[in-house]
Order: structure tokens, then C-alpha cells, then sequence
């Protein structure tokens, strides 16, 4: 092998040990920076594991939060086609008034002309019988005044004969009562035998015909006292009251028919009644399926249309969804832990739904869990729970009205009343804040706008400065001192070229050594040549 000379020893002897003094130093400083990036990461986990854990169980605010009203869903009664549509979108409704209007033209109008057919029926019926009844009565107050006139001929006549059967009578008394007297007298006669008895015979014979005369005379009085007293009470027996039974037993037939036909007119009347009741329903129901005035009866804002004019539309289409801005709420999601710090009653803050600054509100009440049929009772879905979560609902304080001012939505206004915007509900005088809320303040602080105001004039300020830099490299001036420093490094790197020489030259320079000292030599020598 060629022998090495004495200063590349040297050399590599440096080379190797400046190599190892590197090599260390990477070695140091690759394990601090092991170390270091082995903390950070498990600082970092840890930050992370305790904002995520800690703050749901324990934090007294959330961003889960959204701003919720109740809905009213108009919806079409009728089939029909939309003619008018008052209502836009963001308009506020007053109670009552209209939104849109409804026509249907193809009506099946069938069971209204059966009920009109029905009720011209019923009022033909009633005109006959009520005519018809009309006329026996006047029929019956005709043979009313016949009887009368009859029965007052018949009375007079009975009277003239009872007068006459009275007279007869007497003169049957009187006949009988002188042939008494001439009995008596010749009975006497016969008591003193001046008289035979057959001269008595006969004058009793004629006594007994006597009375049977009056008897008879009495008879026929009593009938016809009974015939004028049967008269005058309306009873016809007899062959001499004949007429006047036919005409009175027509007027009971007569009247028993017109109390018959008053009876059916007033079942017709009521019939007829109730089938103008029904086709009064009728006509009002097919007006009803004719033409249709929404109206929103409560009020409130349109949030969104379901059709449009000369649409059509069938019994149950949805035209039009209200939101009541009045009864708007908050409904924010929090953890089981913290229902007794937010019992009913306990004051809140909004955030994030007023420009102005955070709303108070009040919490009215607590759910643990909802139902799709609730969240379709309100304008936007409640937010999804997870596992021991529960909702808190918040009633804004309406010192600060939550439905827009004007009648419709201003233009950077996505909703009415703001129905659906994130917010952030925050419990008065809390002390944990939520980790999502936390890193959101983080970000904005980082990235806001003080803070972009401050890069902004740092980056003016560095530009400024290279540009002045920039100019003074350029000078003249800067030219010379530049000049200058350069011929001053030239003349100090030449001085320890020349240092390095000499030590070079003093290292390498013979030496009388011992052999045991030269032994030594040639084999740490050998070694450095290997």
C-alpha cells in the first residue's frame, strides 16, 4: 500500500471526528424532536378527548340550537282550479284575510234537481189540497146556511103543530070531561032505578074513547115537542126532517174531509219545509264546492306557496303554509346532566339571531324525545339527539318582536322570523362553555377582522421596508460599502488560509521519537491508513 502522508491523516483524523460530533447532534436533536412531537400529539388527543367529552356532560350552552315556529298548512277544499292567489311568499296575513280563491265548474248538480223536482212537487200537492179544502169549506158554510134556513122553517112548522096537538089535547079533555058528566049523571039515575043500565052503557063507551082520544092527542103532542127539540139540537128523524138529514150528513162528510185535507196540507207544509231546508243545504253546499275564499283565520306569515294561478288542485292539495311569528321558540339540544340547572322558568341568551346583539328568553318547557307527527306541526324538524340528550325549548322575550317589520321578507332575510337559522343558547351566568362554541370563537379571533387588519399593515409595513432596503442595496453608497466589506472579507480569508498553512506546515514538521513511541505512531498510523 502507498504510505499516507502526515497532514491527510490529520484530515481524515478531523473529517472523522467532526463526522461523529454531526452525526450526535443529528442523533440529539432528532430524539428532542421525537420527544417534542410525541407531547404535542398527546396534548393535542388530550385537548381534543376533553373538549369532547367534557363540555356536552357539563356545558351550560349550545349551538345546537334552532330558531322554530308552529306552521298552519292551508290546504284546498275543493277540487277546482286556482283563479286567484293573493298571498307571497314573506307576507304577513292578517286574521281573516284571503289568500287565494277557488272555481270549480264541473259540479255534479243531479241531487239539485232532484230536490227542486221534489219541492215543485210538494208545493203543487199543497196548492190542491189547500184549495180543495178551501172549497169544502165554503162548501160546508153553504149547507150551513141551508140547514139553517131549513131547520128554522121546521121549527116554526113543529111549533104550529104542537100548538095544534096541544089544542086537540084540550079538546080531548074537554070531549072526555062533559062525557063524564053525563056518566054521572045517569049513573045516578040508574042508583035510584029512574034509568035502565043499558041507556048507562053507552055513555061509558064513549067516555073510554075519550080518553083514549086525549091519549092519543097526547102522544102525537109529546112527538112533535120531541121533533122541535130534536131540531133545535141539529137531530133529523123522521120522514119530515128527511131533507134536512141528507143535508146534514153531507156537511159532517164535507167536513171530515176538509179536517182530512187541513191534515195532509199540514203534513204537506212541513215536507215541503224540510225539502226547502235541504235544497237551501244544497245550493249552499254546491256554492261551496263552486267557489271557494281561502282565508287565513289566525294570520300569520306565508312561508311558502303550493301552487299557482289556474293550477289545478284536488280536496286536501296543499296551497299555502303560515308560520305564526308570534308564537316563535328556540329548541336546542343539551345533555341529561343539566335538566335541573334548566328547569322551566330559567333565564337564557340567544346568540347569533340578531345583529343587535343576544335575546333573552325563557325556558318553557322540556322534552326527552319528539315524534314525526310533532315535527310537522312546526316549520322546520327538531335537530337529531343522540344518547341521553334532551330538548329544551325557549320562548323569546317580545320586547323584541321575532317576525320581520314590514310586510314582506327584506332581501337578506332567507325566512320569516328567521325559522330555521342556527343560534346559540347560553344559560345566564354559566361558567362552561360549549368545545364547538370554544373553537368557533378561537377561529373568528384568529381569522377576524382585527386580526386581518394588523396582517394587512404588517405586510404594508415589510413591503415598505424591502422596498426601501431594495433601494438602499442599489445607492451608490451602498455600491462603495459593499465594496469595501467585500475587499475586507477577501484580505480576512486570506490571513486564515495563511493561519491554516502554518499550522498545517508546524503539525506535519520530523520529530525524535523512542522506538516504543514510534511503534505507537506507525500503529495509530496503519489504523488511520485502514
Amino acid at each position: 500500500m502507498p504510505e499516507i502522508s502526515m497532514p491527510q491523516k490529520l484530515a481524515a483524523d478531523v473529517g472523522a471526528a467532526s463526522d461523529r460530533a454531526s452525526q450526535a447532534s443529528r442523533q440529539r436533536t432528532q430524539t428532542r424532536i421525537v420527544r417534542i412531537s410525541s407531547y404535542s400529539v398527546a396534548g393535542v388527543l388530550a385537548v381534543l378527548m376533553t373538549t369532547a367529552t367534557l363540555p356536552p356532560l357539563l356545558a351550560d350552552q349550545s349551538d345546537r340550537a334552532v330558531i322554530n315556529a308552529p306552521i298552519t298548512l292551508l290546504t284546498a277544499p275543493i277540487t277546482g282550479e286556482v283563479i286567484d292567489l293573493l298571498g307571497r311568499v314573506g307576507q304577513r296575513l292578517e286574521p281573516g284575510q284571503a289568500v287565494a280563491y277557488l272555481h270549480n265548474g264541473r259540479v255534479d248538480r243531479s241531487t239539485l234537481i232532484g230536490l227542486d223536482s221534489k219541492v215543485d212537487e210538494l208545493e203543487g200537492s199543497l196548492v190542491a189540497a189547500r184549495e180543495k179544502k178551501d172549497s169544502d169549506l165554503r162548501y160546508v158554510a153553504a149547507l150551513d146556511g141551508e140547514i139553517r134556513q131549513q131547520t128554522e122553517q121546521m121549527i116554526a112548522r113543529l111549533q104550529g103543530e104542537v100548538a095544534e096537538a096541544r089544542a086537540r089535547v084540550s079538546s080531548a079533555d074537554a070531549e072526555g070531561q062533559s062525557t063524564k058528566a053525563v056518566v054521572d049523571r045517569q049513573q045516578s039515575m040508574v042508583d035510584r032505578n029512574t034509568a035502565s043500565i043499558d041507556l048507562l052503557r053507552p055513555t061509558q063507551h064513549k067516555l073510554e074513547a075519550a080518553r083514549f082520544d086525549k091519549d092519543a092527542e097526547t102522544a102525537k103532542l109529546n112527538q112533535k115537542l120531541a121533533q122541535l127539540e130534536g131540531v133545535r139540537k141539529g137531530v133529523f128523524v123522521g120522514n119530515e126532517l128527511n131533507s134536512l138529514a141528507v143535508l146534514a150528513q153531507k156537511r159532517r162528510d164535507l167536513a171530515f174531509d176538509a179536517q182530512r185535507l187541513a191534515i195532509e196540507e199540514s203534513q204537506l207544509a212541513a215536507s215541503l219545509k224540510a225539502q226547502r231546508t235541504l235544497l237551501g243545504a244544497e245550493k249552499k253546499r254546491l256554492d261551496s264546492l263552486t267557489d271557494a275564499q281561502m282565508r287565513a283565520m289566525n294570520g300569520g306569515v306565508v312561508m311558502n306557496l303550493g301552487v299557482a294561478p289556474g293550477r289545478h288542485v284536488n280536496p286536501g292539495d296543499s296551497v299555502a303554509t303560515l308560520i305564526d311569528c308570534d308564537q316563535a321558540f328556540v329548541v336546542g339540544i343539551f345533555s341529561y346532566r343539566q335538566a335541573q340547572d334548566l328547569a322551566v322558568g330559567t333565564p337564557v341568551r340567544i346568540s347569533g339571531s340578531n345583529p343587535d346583539g343576544p335575546r333573552r328568553g325563557t325556558v318553557s318547557e322540556i322534552l326527552p324525545k319528539t315524534s314525526d307527527k310533532t315535527d310537522e306541526q312546526y316549520a322546520v324538524p327538531f335537530p337529531q339527539t343522540e344518547r341521553r340528550e334532551m330538548y329544551v325549548l325557549v320562548s323569546l322575550d317580545r320586547d323584541q318582536p321575532a317576525r320581520p317589520a314590514a310586510s314582506v321578507l327584506a332581501p337578506t332575510q332567507s325566512s320569516p322570523c328567521s325559522v330555521g337559522q342556527w343560534v346559540t343558547i347560553t344559560r345566564e351566568n354559566s361558567w362552561l362553555p360549549s368545545a364547538s362554541v370554544a373553537w368557533r370563537t378561537v377561529a373568528d379571533g384568529v381569522s377576524g377582522k382585527e386580526v386581518g387588519n394588523a396582517l394587512n399593515a404588517v405586510a404594508g409595513g415589510v413591503s415598505s421596508a424591502s422596498a426601501a432596503v431594495l433601494r438602499g442595496v442599489t445607492s451608490p453608497e451602498a455600491k462603495d460599502a459593499w465594496g469595501a466589506v467585500s475587499s475586507g472579507a477577501v484580505r480576512t480569508a486570506g490571513l486564515v488560509a495563511n493561519g491554516v498553512s502554518a499550522l498545517v506546515e508546524k503539525v506535519t514538521a520530523p520529530k525524535i521519537t523512542v522506538p516504543a513511541q514510534g511503534k505507537e505512531q506507525d500503529g495509530r498510523r496503519a489504523e488511520n491508513g485502514r
